[in-house]
């Protein structure tokens, strides 16, 4: 491994990791990619499956091991001897685990003692990747410099990653490390077979199982109605963005110590985008019915169906809340990284992705919708 300085990130295989890797790499940074050994293949082989680039041990190296294993005392010293930043992707993504106990360590504990440990070296960064709906079920307008204001949440996940942000912080506070939080909304975009890519998968499978189930209702001559938030607004990002933005903050000082949204920021209702897929799938019978007013006590099949796949996230489609970007914006645009849209154009790109019959062999290629207008 180089002496020369290097980027750590964590959860180098995951929906998030493997794309910072590979722009981190792009941009001339050496990487060092903490993995597991998992389902059979080493960790050096699940990064170069991820990221499509083979590990050398210089330009891309790849250390063993998660946040409930210690980094071996070998590893330690090389990374204390070179990573100046490090950009935490890594985390358990369950909303509802079985055994608290271990996802808090993997969420908290493991990686403030990474931190503390790397501060004897040459750490100077920490990138904390959270999420927007730390916001927990508050609705209305948040902004980036509010954390924890006594919020309810709807679930466990939620409320760890909360307190992983004032963990870190204060770790970093103490080790003199410059801790930044992004929280991306709900990330899209090509996904891999890993649970953090759950959401993405789930709103492609949305967009097939509506071109097929909305033609099934039109013939039988009724509409496929969806129990959400109409006028609530669809709080989505692209990967791209996410990844993008992420390494961006890693190396502006302006980013030093900051909280940034990395959300669309003028995102669009739940009617807008169902009308927006549905006029460029040309079906008709999709109507959203608003969860509030009314119960589905006479769902068709195909309506229960629907309902089942979208469960998981229902709390989601049924919170009403809009995330400012001020601040991701004005830094994000002084080093030439445009804010991603959600218009007509940008949603055409993600259906077609969608719908493309290799999509899921392609998914190493990211939907570009950063910066692209209606």
């Amino acid at each position: 491994m180089s002496r020369a300085t290097a980027v750590l990130v964590t959860g180098a295989t995951g929906f998030v990791g493997r794309e910072i890797v590979r722009r981190l790499l792009t941009a001339g940074r050496s990487v060092v990619a903490l993995a597991r050994d998992c389902e059979g293949l080493v960790a050096e082989d699940r990064v170069a499956a991820a990221t499509g680039v083979t590990p050398d041990g210089c330009r891309l190296a790849v250390i063993a091991g998660d946040f409930r294993d210690p980094v071996p005392v070998s590893d330690l010293a090389r990374l204390r001897a070179t990573v100046d930043t490090v950009v935490h992707c890594a985390g358990d993504t369950t909303f509802f685990p079985e055994a608290f106990g271990p996802f808090r360590a993997g969420h908290v504990d493991g990686p403030r003692a990474l931190l503390e440990r790397l501060a004897a070296g040459r750490l100077r960064r920490w990138v904390q990747v959270s999420t927007a709906y730390v916001c927990g079920k508050r609705t209305g307008r948040v902004r980036e410099d509010e954390g924890d204001i006594g919020q309810e949440f709807h679930n466990p996940y939620e409320r760890v990653k909360l307190e992983a942000e004032a963990a870190l912080r204060a770790a970093g506070a103490a080790c003199g490390v410059e801790v930044s939080i992004v929280r991306p909304s709900i990330i899209v975009g090509p996904a891999p077979a890993t649970a953090g890519g759950a959401p993405a998968s789930l709103f492609f499978d949305f967009i097939r199982l509506a071109a097929s189930l909305a033609r099934l209702a039109a013939g039988a001559g009724r509409p496929l109605r969806i129990a959400a938030r109409p006028h609530a607004r669809f709080n989505i990002v692209p990967i791209d963005y996410v990844a993008t933005a992420s390494v961006a903050l890693a190396g502006h000082p302006d980013a030093v110590s900051g909280t940034f949204h990395l959300v669309v920021s003028a995102a669009p209702t739940q009617a807008a985008m169902l009308a927006m897929i549905a006029g460029r799938l040309g079906v008709g019978g999709l109507r959203l019915v608003d969860s509030r007013e009314a119960v589905l006590a006479d769902a068709s099949p195909l309506e229960r169906r629907l309902a089942r796949r979208l469960a998981p996230y229902r709390a989601y489609l049924e919170q009403d809340v809009s995330f400012d970007d001020t601040r991701a914006r004005a830094v994000l645009e002084a080093r030439d990284v445009p804010p991603p849209t959600l218009g007509t154009t940008s949603v055409d790109r993600l259906i077609d992705w969608a719908l493309t019959p290799d999509g899921r062999a392609r998914a190493g290629r990211p939907v570009s919708l950063a910066g692209v207008t209606a």
